[in-house]
Formats: structure tokens, C-alpha cells, sequence
């Protein structure tokens, strides 16, 4: 007798069930730790039925890529949001500091995205496109924060760019082995994000607020 067929809630079900281990493998251990072998075996099951679910490994990790970078675009979306309403300067200031928030709460994931993509479960294209929407995505505040006079009027890309890579740089000195002081790391990040706001500030707004 044939087994029943498994219904759409059931299979949407075990592909998260499976999607969700393979995010805590990768986040205990790494991606090179994220095998069928190994999420089969936390789950319980024979390896070969994920492919009841996923059509192979990779298929698995392509879809863990995309959960999870989707999380990371509405995070950042949110934050356009908020700048309807909200201060732009303490939205943005917000912004630089989720990125921060990130990368200590999700040490493998951020490693992945911003110190070694090449590791990691996106294509490099996929890598260099996020990267670009992270960018962009900064830079459209910044362009907010540029016409009402709060930030420094220049290429809102360009200057979303360099910010991004002062708050980053402690953080993938940290990933990457060259920095092992977590607490000099800290204190560095808060100095970057102080200077990036600096950076971006307009003297002539500060001085009319004064």
C-alpha cells in the first residue's frame, strides 16, 4: 500500500522544520557544517527523506539564503518606514547600530555576508546585489536626511558607503582574526558610530539648533 500523500500544510511544515535547523547548525558551527547528513540526523530522520522536501543540499541552502536575507530586507525596510514620521538622524543612527546589533547577534550569518561571501550560502552575484540594496537602502535615508538640511548635502551613495564601512570595519577586523579583543571591539564600534554621524552631520543645522 502506497503511503498517503503528504498535504501542503504538511510539506510547508517539514521544509521550515528543516529550514530552522539548518539556521541553528549554521549559527553553532558554520556553513561548512550544514550538510543533509547533519540536519537529517538533528531531526531525526533518514537523510534521504529530505529530499522528499528539497530536491537536493543545495536546494536547501538556497532557501535558507533566501529566508533569511529576506528577514534582513524587511529589517531594513522598516527603517524607510519609520523616517515618514520618525527623527531621520535617529533613524538612521538606528540603522547603523542594527547593523552592528547583527553582526553580534548572528556572528555566522554576518561573517558570511560581509567578511567571507565566498563561504557562504548566496552566489557571489547574490552577495555583491545585497550588498548594493544595503547601500541603496542607507543612501535613500541619507537622501531624506540631505533634503531637510540634517545631514551634509553630497553623493548620498558614496557617503551611505563610507559610513557603512566605518561601522563595520571593528566588526570584520573582529570575524576575521585580526582583532581578538571583544571589548576593544566594542568601544571601537562606539567611536565609529559617533565619527559616522559626525561625518554626516550638517554644521549648519547643529549650529542653528544651538
Amino acid at each position: 500500500m502506497s503511503r498517503p500523500k503528504k498535504t501542503t500544510v504538511q510539506i510547508e511544515s517539514m521544509q521550515k522544520q528543516i529550514l530552522d535547523t539548518a539556521l541553528c547548525i549554521l549559527q553553532e558551527q558554520g556553513p561548512e557544517a550544514i550538510t543533509s547528513r547533519a540536519v537529517a540526523a538533528r531531526l531525526g530522520v533518514a537523510h534521504m527523506s529530505l529530499y522528499t522536501y528539497f530536491e537536493n543540499q543545495a536546494a536547501i541552502l538556497s532557501a535558507l539564503s533566501q529566508r533569511e536575507m529576506a528577514k534582513w530586507r524587511s529589517q531594513e525596510q522598516s527603517f524607510q518606514k519609520r523616517a515618514e514620521t520618525e527623527d531621520i538622524a535617529l533613524v538612521v543612527k538606528d540603522l547603523l547600530s542594527f547593523y552592528v546589533t547583527f553582526a553580534s547577534e548572528n556572528p555566522n550569518l554576518y561573517r558570511m555576508a560581509w567578511v567571507m561571501p565566498e563561504a557562504g550560502l548566496e552566489s557571489l552575484e547574490e552577495n555583491r546585489q545585497r550588498t548594493r540594496n544595503t547601500v541603496g537602502n542607507l543612501a535613500f535615508l541619507l537622501k531624506i536626511g540631505m533634503e531637510q538640511s540634517v545631514f551634509i548635502k553630497r553623493d548620498p551613495f558614496l557617503a551611505a558607503a563610507v559610513v557603512l564601512a566605518m561601522v563595520n570595519t571593528p566588526s570584520i577586523l573582529f570575524h576575521n582574526g585580526r582583532l581578538v579583543d571583544p571589548i576593544l571591539r566594542d568601544r571601537m564600534i562606539e567611536e565609529t558610530l559617533t565619527a559616522g554621524m559626525l561625518y554626516l552631520a550638517n554644521p549648519g543645522d547643529s549650529a542653528e539648533g544651538s
